[in-house]
């Protein structure tokens, strides 16, 4: 993101140099700005083209968040980590789970994780081996509310941001527009429009590269349906755990299943149903 706002900076910079004229003795200073504005747009987008640092961002995400359903579904006793498998049995699954997402992994180099006791916490184990209803409540408040909250706040940032990226292209549009006029006029004789055409077409570039919109709507659906998973949380008994935590899981994972679509990211390893 940095460098696509680098990227975007450097081409308004660009078309401002062009725009207009600054001499100093024989040097044309606004040139000269316009030709370092090109020359660093150009080195942003070679390195992006090499570094593929949105790659490497999306192979890291989906490793995390694959991770991290793995973990809270074995520290709570939830599919395919059932309470009646035995403690090792649990361990070997997850730690075999957690290795099969690290080998598919491209961009991002990982070492092959050893024995389970270098990968599991003694706090998942200790949850593990707590109550139900411990485990039902530590699900409650720190998976399901956690997410909740995380993802209302963020779909009202990213509307936020859309209607204000919004607001924003419409007046450098109007401004277009009314340079548009003045120019017609002879008021001014400078190339205004281009400028205000770029700064327009970067603001809608860069809300485009954010997805303020699909992302806004994707974060609210999935804030919706866990609080409707949350309010079946309370009557959920011990026998049917294990299948409410994987359906939860599901829909926590819904919307990073079709984001990791989109980008075209490793899968979710699942081992067979106990």
């Amino acid at each position: 993101m940095r460098a696509v706002r680098i990227r975007l900076v450097a081409l308004v910079l660009a078309a401002v140099g062009g725009a207009l004229s600054w001499t100093l003795g024989s040097v044309d200073v606004l040139a000269w700005l316009a030709l370092v504005a090109f020359t660093v747009s150009l080195g942003v987008e070679i390195y992006m083209l090499a570094a593929q640092p949105d790659q490497l961002w999306y192979e890291g995400r989906a490793a995390a968040e694959s991770v991290k359903t793995l973990s809270w579904r074995y520290a709570v006793c939830g599919d395919p980590f059932n309470s009646d498998l035995s403690e090792g049995a649990a361990a070997e699954r997850f730690r075999s789970q957690v290795n099969m997402i690290t080998e598919d992994l491209h961009q991002i180099s990982i070492p092959p994780i050893g024995g389970v006791e270098s990968l599991i916490p003694s706090t998942l184990t200790q949850m593990r081996l707590a109550s139900f209803k411990e485990r039902r409540y530590a699900y409650c408040v720190d998976r399901i509310e956690d997410q909740v909250y995380w993802y209302a706040t963020n779909a009202q940032k990213y509307n936020r941001r859309l209607h204000q990226f919004l607001l924003a292209t419409i007046v450098f549009e109007s401004l277009g527009m009314i340079g548009a006029a003045l120019r017609l006029t002879g008021l001014i004789e400078f190339d205004l429009l281009g400028v205000l055409a770029v700064v327009t077409a970067g603001l809608a570039s860069w809300a485009q590269t954010r997805q303020y919109g699909s992302i806004s709507r994707a974060y609210a659906i999935a804030s919706h349906e866990l609080i409707s998973i949350k309010s079946e949380l309370e009557y959920q008994r011990e026998s049917e755990w294990s299948r409410f935590v994987d359906a939860a899981e599901e829909a926590i994972s819904r919307e990073h299943t079709l984001w990791r679509a989109s980008k075209g990211v490793l899968r979710v390893p699942r081992a067979p149903h106990s």
